[in-house]
């Protein structure tokens, strides 16, 4: 919801110092979940066997971003949550940058860099806290209600996403990515049986939010649409489009997306453009420098001499601030002290 933000004061009220208490001590509890079902420390959560590892390397990824925003904001405790507590109007570069280097250490992270980074945005979001605009009644970011519906259009998206641009998943690798998720359920702090236990639970919960009630468009989600579509990075047709594109059919009539005959064919000619540029280019070329550097770790601790690709992004990246990185992997392992 607000992994980098502008947190409220702490602490919260005293009629949510219960709720705050029970957050911390399932937090405490998923931390352990993640920790056992971790591939190893040096792997991280996920290791390079994982489906997370094949899907996140793929920088197209990030084009779900919109996407998946709009969706999360159709709750109005979300939209809340973001407009009240959120520097997302003043610094959304910076906003966007900080989430998806958190996003990165998550994802490709050493298990102790990806604890680190859970407990931040946990920390974060546990200042989180308020009251729904149209008085619905008060939120906290930590709630586990609003944290599943935010990791449920993640994990939607990033399967669409994959799908659209890459190549069709097949069904039996989309349950092995869903499972996955349940260890990124934990870093949020959502124990796994607060999550659909299967892929096919999971979509019947899903698309049966989407169809609901309880989401809605209000003036609230609109502004945030429109500062997300007339920023200085996002400003323009093609970010529409795309968006559009993804959207389901109701949510993109919620947010008035234009989605005249012009708009539908230029989405077939993204789309198809696209896709056939991603596979022209090899996977090594186009992966992500957080997927390098985690490769680099890994050869490291190994013995083994990384890639070149890998050691020259890692160089530039301690220079200068690379894009979808996590963090300069040093070059040589340190010594083992007698």
């Amino acid at each position: 919801m607000n992994s980098q933000g502008n947190p409220r004061r702490w602490p919260p009220p005293p009629e949510m110092e219960q709720d705050v208490s029970q957050d911390r001590e399932r937090f405490r509890k998923c931390l352990d979940y993640m920790r056992e079902h971790a591939a190893g420390e040096t792997e991280g959560v996920y290791g390079p066997d994982s489906m997370t590892w094949m899907i996140y390397r793929e920088p197209v990824i990030l084009l779900g971003g919109l996407r998946a925003i709009l969706l999360q904001i159709a709750h109005p405790a979300v939209a809340s949550g973001v407009s009240q507590n959120s520097n997302f109007r003043n610094d959304l570069l910076g906003r966007a940058r900080r989430t998806y280097t958190a996003m990165y250490q998550l994802k490709f992270g050493g298990l102790r860099e990806a604890t680190g980074a859970a407990k931040r945005i946990h920390s974060l979001h546990s200042r989180v806290y308020g009251s729904i605009a149209d008085g619905a009644g008060p939120y906290r970011a930590n709630d586990p209600s609003l944290l599943r519906w935010v990791h449920a259009t993640l994990i939607d998206t990033a399967m669409l996403i994959f799908d659209t641009f890459v190549r069709p998943l097949s069904i039996d690798e989309k349950r092995r990515f869903y499972q996955e998720t349940l260890r990124a359920a934990a870093y949020f702090g959502i124990l796994p049986e607060q999550m659909p236990p299967t892929l096919e639970d999971f979509y019947a919960w899903y698309d049966g939010e989407l169809a609901g009630e309880q989401l809605r468009v209000g003036d609230t989600a609109l502004e945030l649409s429109g500062l997300l579509f007339n920023s200085p990075f996002t400003r323009g047709q093609v970010d529409e489009v795309l968006t559009a594109g993804l959207m389901p059919e109701r949510w993109r009539e919620a947010y008035r997306l234009p989605w005249g005959s012009r708009r539908q064919l230029a989405w077939k000619l993204l789309k198809s453009s696209m896709r056939r540029g991603i596979n022209l280019t090899p996977p090594e070329l186009r992966s992500v420098t957080a997927w390098h550097q985690a490769q680099m770790r890994l050869a490291l601790a190994r013995g083994e001499r990384p890639t070149l690709m890998s050691r020259a992004l890692n160089t530039i990246d301690s220079f200068v601030d690379v894009p979808f990185s996590i963090r300069p992997v040093a070059p040589k392992a340190p010594a083992d002290k007698d």
